[in-house]
């Protein structure tokens, strides 16, 4: 477990809400604003039927597939996916897991732009063991990514490349990846006959003024090399409830990974609850454009905080989270300087933000500031802190 999680454990438990000076996490990637919403549906969905305490398919109950396809096709997808082609199991890193180990080797390299979430290298390397080969973006043009960039690291790799990851919207940027990038990448990926997984879990996390635009937008033809990963953790903001989403059109890589499903399956409890909640499509529609607007005003309040306190940061087009440039506070720009510096915030701002390291960026001095996990005022106040200790 990286470190700065396992201080935010170690604090998080022993923090007063009522003190002023408490510890604030604004770390871990989550949706905590929405309680309130949440609560009523899910306890209105509590009888629990015989039938989500017995044994059913291990990729997720037809009621469950169906309502995601249904919701999903819609929402998320931007085309008609069938129940068939869905499958659900414990969470987005199960399925990435299990997806991987379908469509790579022992020993493949697989292609992850950077900064990229942290828990990508745990997903593939532990059990499937894969190599992530980080495709390092640059600060110096927003972190975009290219197919010149793609080439290099797919090039210079020690070990052969059988699959690309695309995060959209990104972790930890929080960008949406413009169509026309997202495009030349996949048809990169497709030449060199690689498979192309879309890690798509902050599709509606979406707060700025560019839309989400799904594959199908670009494409029509998906084919059997593209595969797409979605959660309830993050857009639904049940990140305990653990039930991660793939679709694909590739009927060997859904059976593979069907028959690995029992390792990883969703809670018959957790199955009913979900069904439910996405069956009241009323419900769901007032719930995203809610969602929607919270994040908007806490993007608003976080970026505002780091203006008042002159820390630069990336545009955000959607997520939980700004990818704040702390290299003007460093008294050198190495990772070293970085890790003393996320130590200083955590000990004398008693804020803890994650570290540019963990994120593998290829240039130290920067910082994720998750600002879903806290309200709004909480978040600004915990940046105050963190700018008054930077300067």
């Amino acid at each position: 477990m990286p470190l700065y999680i396992e201080k935010h454990f170690e604090r998080v438990a022993d923090a007063n809400p009522d003190d002023p000076d408490r510890y604030i996490g604004l770390c871990i990637a989550q949706n905590l604003l929405m309680w309130d919403h949440l609560e009523q549906q899910l306890n209105r969905n509590r009888h629990v039927r015989s039938q989500s305490v017995a044994y059913d398919s291990m990729i997720g109950s037809l009621a469950l597939r169906e309502q995601i396809a249904s919701f999903a096709s819609e929402h998320v997808w931007g085309r008609r996916v069938d129940a068939d082609h869905v499958i659900a199991l414990a969470g987005a890193g199960s399925i990435l897991e299990t997806l991987f180990y379908a469509i790579s080797n022992r020993g493949d390299g697989v292609l992850i732009p950077t900064p990229s979430y942290a828990g990508f290298w745990a997903d593939l390397e532990t059990r499937d063991e894969l190599t992530v080969v980080p495709v390092h973006t640059s600060s110096d043009d927003g972190f975009r990514l290219t197919t010149a960039l793609l080439e290099a690291a797919y090039t210079s790799a020690s070990v052969p490349i059988s699959a690309v990851m695309l995060t959209n919207p990104d972790n930890p940027t929080g960008r949406i990846i413009p169509s026309a990038d997202l495009r030349a990448a996949v048809e990169w990926a497709r030449e060199r006959e690689l498979h192309v997984v879309l890690n798509e879990i902050y599709a509606l996390s979406v707060h700025g003024r560019r839309p989400f635009e799904p594959v199908s937008s670009f494409t029509d033809d998906i084919g059997d090399d593209i595969h797409q990963v979605w959660a309830l953790s993050k857009d639904f903001s049940m990140s305990g409830l653990r039930c991660g989403v793939m679709t694909s059109n590739n009927t060997d890589v859904l059976k593979a990974v069907a028959e690995l499903a029992y390792w990883s399956l969703v809670s018959g409890d957790t199955q009913h609850l979900v069904a439910e909640m996405l069956a009241d499509t009323g419900w769901t529609t007032g719930y995203l454009a809610e969602m929607q607007a919270r994040l908007g005003r806490s993007y608003r309040a976080t970026t505002d905080a780091l203006d008042a306190g002159g820390i630069a940061y990336v545009e955000a087009d959607a997520g939980l989270f700004v990818l704040a440039d702390l290299r003007p506070f460093m008294d050198e720009l190495s990772w070293d300087a970085e890790d003393r510096l996320w130590r200083l915030i955590l000990e004398e701002a008693n804020v803890n933000v994650t570290p540019g390291s963990a994120c593998r960026i290829g240039e130290p001095g920067f910082v994720r500031i998750c600002f879903a996990t806290e309200r709004p005022e909480v978040v600004a106040s915990a940046i105050a802190r963190l700018a008054s200790v930077l300067a």
